[in-house]
C-alpha cells in the first residue's frame, strides 16, 4: 500500500475534480471506503453500511430488493475511469474499486487495475489442438473419398431445397439500431467568462444519465485542442451553450446528427445564475427526460422505420421489441398490443433469458387478461405465467429500472399495492428519469385514496413529459373529481379516454353532470354505455377492481344514478 500521506494526497485532488464534486453522494462514497480501508476495517465495508452511512437508507435497508449501493458502485466507477483518462491522468495514486466488491484498492499510475478488477481486461484463454485422429482405414482408398464427396454434396442440396422450398424461414431486413450518442461539454457564451466554465461537468452527468436509459449509449466526446481529441463514432452528437441574461443563466443543449449541422432537437432551461453551480444534476435530468426518452428524437429513425415495416417478424430484437412495447403502453391501440406480443414472443424464441423482453411480455399477458376476464373471476393460469416471467426476469437484471417498472405495475395489477409502491420506488432510485415508473407510483397512489404524494408524482411526471400518454391523465383526472374541480377533471378525461374508455366515461359523466353540462354529459353517458366491459361485467364491479378509494367509488355510483344510469347497468351486466 502507498504512503498514507499519498493517499490521502490523491483524495483530496479527485474530491476536488469538478465531476466528483458536483456529486456529493458519490465524493462522500469514495472518501467512507477509503478512510475504512485505511482504517483497517475492511470487513465493514459492505453494502448495508454504506447504503445506511452514506445514503441514508434506514436500519432495515435489505441490499436484496433495494440495488442503490450497486448502481452507485457504477458510477463511481465510470467517475474513476473517467477522471484518471483526463484530468487525473498524471496521479501516482490512483484507486480502483472491484466489480462485485466495495473494498477499494489502490495502484501506481500505469497500472491497468488490479486482478480483481472486475474484468477491465479480456480473461486469457487457450487453445490446445487436438492430435490428428489416426486415419481410418477406408478413407485411405480415393474413390471412397470422391464417393463420400458426393454423396454430402447430395445431401445438402437436398436439405438447402427443403429449407427454402418447403419451410421458408422470413427474410431479414435491416432493423434499427439502439442510437449513439457523443455528449461535449457545453460552452460560456457570456462576455468576460472562461468559456465552459459555468456549466462545467454538465457533459459528465448527462452521459451518466442518458446510459440509465436501456438502448441507449452515451459516451463523452472530447473537442479538438483538449488533452486528447477524438473522433466521433455516435451517430448523434449532443452540445450546448450557457448565456448570461441579466440575473438568469438560459442553457441550452442541441442535438445534431454527426454528419450534419442541423439541429434535430433542442431545448432550454433558465436557472438563476446564483444556483448554476448547484443544478447541474437537475439540467441534466431535464435534458435526459426527454432525450431518453423513447418518444424523444434519438429514437425518431427507428419509430419512423416500424411505421413502414408492419410485420417484424425474423427481425425481433429487445429495441423493435421495446420500442414497440412503449407505442401500445402510450396509446392501449389493440393492434399495436398484439404487435408488440408477437415481437416480444418471438424474442423470447431466439433469446429465452432476455430480461426485459420476459418483463414486457409478462406485462401483456397480464393485461389481455384483465381487459377481456370478469374482474372478480380471473383465469389464474396467465397471473401464474406472468409472475414467472417477471420473477425471472427479476433474477436475470435485478438492477434494470425497466423491469422493476414492469414488476411494480404487475403488483398493481394483482392487488398487491404495499410491493408494488416498492417496486416503483426502486425504478426510480435505478433512474430517477424513469418517467413511466413515476407516473405509475403516483396513479398507484391516487387511486387507492387522497395522496398529496400520489398527486405531486402525477403531476410531475405529466409537466416532464415529451408527449405524455393519454394514462398519464389517469391520476389528475381522479385527483380533480375528487377535490371537486371538474373543469380540470374533465379536461383530464378528455385526454385519458383515446386509451381508457372506463375510467375516462365516468370521470366524464360525473364532471360533467356537477358543471351542469347538458351536451357534454349526454357525449359521456353514450360513451359510458358502449363500453365493453361494462356492459359485459357492469359499471360499478369494474370501478372497484380499477379504483381502489371506496369513498370515491360510492360519490361516483350516487352520481352515476342521478345521471339516469340504471342500477342494474350499475352493477351488472346490461
Amino acid at each position: 500500500m502507498p504512503p498514507r500521506a499519498e493517499i490521502d494526497g490523491a483524495l483530496a485532488r479527485i474530491q476536488a475534480w469538478p465531476g466528483l464534486s458536483r456529486s456529493p453522494q458519490l465524493a462522500k462514497f469514495l472518501n467512507y471506503i477509503v478512510e475504512a480501508r485505511l482504517n483497517g476495517n475492511e470487513a465493514g465495508i459492505k453494502a448495508y453500511s454504506i447504503a445506511v452511512d452514506v445514503f441514508g437508507r434506514p436500519q432495515s435497508f435489505d441490499p436484496q430488493n433495494d440495488p442503490i449501493v450497486r448502481v452507485q458502485a457504477r458510477r463511481l466507477r465510470a467517475a474513476l475511469r473517467e477522471y484518471y483518462a483526463g484530468e487525473g491522468a498524471g496521479e501516482t495514486v490512483r484507486f480502483y474499486l472491484p466489480v462485485g466488491r466495495y473494498v477499494p484498492e489502490f495502484g501506481a499510475s500505469g497500472d491497468a487495475g488490479p486482478a480483481s478488477g472486475g474484468g477491465s481486461a479480456a480473461p486469457q484463454r487457450s487453445w490446445t489442438r487436438q492430435a490428428d485422429a489416426p486415419g481410418r482405414p477406408w478413407l485411405a482408398r480415393l474413390d471412397d473419398v470422391a464417393l463420400l464427396v458426393v454423396l454430402v454434396a447430395v445431401a445438402l442440396g437436398i436439405a438447402l431445397l427443403l429449407t427454402q422450398v418447403l419451410a421458408p424461414r422470413p427474410t431479414r431486413t435491416p432493423v434499427p439500431q439502439p442510437p449513439s450518442v457523443a455528449v461535449a461539454e457545453f460552452t460560456s457564451v457570456a462576455a468576460g467568462d472562461t468559456p465552459g466554465a459555468s456549466v462545467a461537468g454538465l457533459a459528465v452527468e448527462l452521459v451518466t444519465d442518458l446510459q440509465l436509459f436501456p438502448f441507449i449509449d452515451a459516451v463523452y466526446l472530447q473537442r479538438a485542442g483538449q488533452a486528447a481529441p477524438q473522433d466521433n463514432p455516435a451517430a448523434f452528437e449532443l452540445t450546448g451553450i450557457a448565456r448570461a441574461q441579466g440575473s438568469e443563466e438560459q442553457i441550452t443543449a442541441s442535438l445534431k446528427r454527426s454528419d450534419s449541422d442541423t439541429a434535430v432537437w433542442s431545448k432550454t432551461e433558465k436557472v438563476p445564475v446564483t444556483e448554476l453551480p448547484t443544478s447541474i444534476d437537475q439540467l441534466s435530468q431535464a435534458f435526459a427526460d426527454q432525450l431518453g426518452a423513447l418518444d424523444g428524437p434519438l429514437h425518431a429513425d427507428a419509430i419512423k422505420w416500424l411505421e413502414t415495416n408492419t410485420d417484424v417478424a425474423g427481425n425481433e430484437t429487445e429495441y423493435v421489441c421495446g420500442l414497440l412495447f412503449t407505442l401500445y403502453r402510450e396509446t392501449g391501440n389493440a393492434d399495436r398490443g398484439d404487435r408488440a406480443r408477437s415481437c416480444t414472443t418471438g424474442l423470447l424464441r431466439s433469446q429465452p433469458d432476455s430480461a426485459l423482453a420476459l418483463g414486457m411480455n409478462a406485462s401483456l399477458l397480464l393485461d389481455r387478461a384483465l381487459r377481456t376476464q370478469p374482474p372478480a373471476r380471473l383465469d389464474p393460469e396467465p397471473m401464474s405465467e406472468a409472475q414467472r416471467q417477471i420473477s425471472q426476469a427479476l433474477k436475470l437484471a435485478p438492477t434494470s429500472s425497466p423491469v422493476w417498472r414492469e414488476y411494480a405495475f404487475f403488483l398493481e395489477d394483482v392487488g398487491r399495492f404495499g410491493e408494488s409502491e416498492a417496486a416503483f420506488i426502486s425504478a426510480l432510485q435505478l433512474n430517477p428519469s424513469n418517467l413511466d415508473a413515476l407516473a405509475g407510483y403516483g396513479r398507484l397512489l391516487s387511486l387507492r385514496g387522497k395522496s398529496d404524494k400520489g398527486e405531486k408524482l402525477a403531476d410531475e411526471a405529466l409537466r416532464r413529459a415529451l408527449s405524455p400518454p393519454y394514462w398519464y391523465h389517469a391520476a389528475p383526472a381522479v385527483n380533480a373529481l375528487r377535490d371537486g374541480h371538474n373543469a380540470s377533471a374533465l379536461a383530464h378525461a378528455e385526454s385519458l379516454a383515446s386509451g381508457d374508455a372506463e375510467l375516462a366515461s365516468v370521470i366524464g359523466t360525473v364532471a360533467a353532470r356537477r358543471m351542469g353540462s347538458q351536451d357534454v354529459l349526454n357525449r359521456y353517458i353514450a360513451q359510458l354505455l358502449e363500453v365493453t366491459r361494462f356492459r359485459r361485467f357492469g359499471i360499478l364491479p369494474v370501478l372497484r377492481q380499477r379504483l381502489g378509494d371506496a369513498e370515491l367509488r360510492t360519490q361516483i355510483g350516487t352520481e352515476l344514478a342521478a345521471a339516469g344510469i340504471d342500477k342494474a347497468a350499475l352493477n351488472g351486466p346490461y
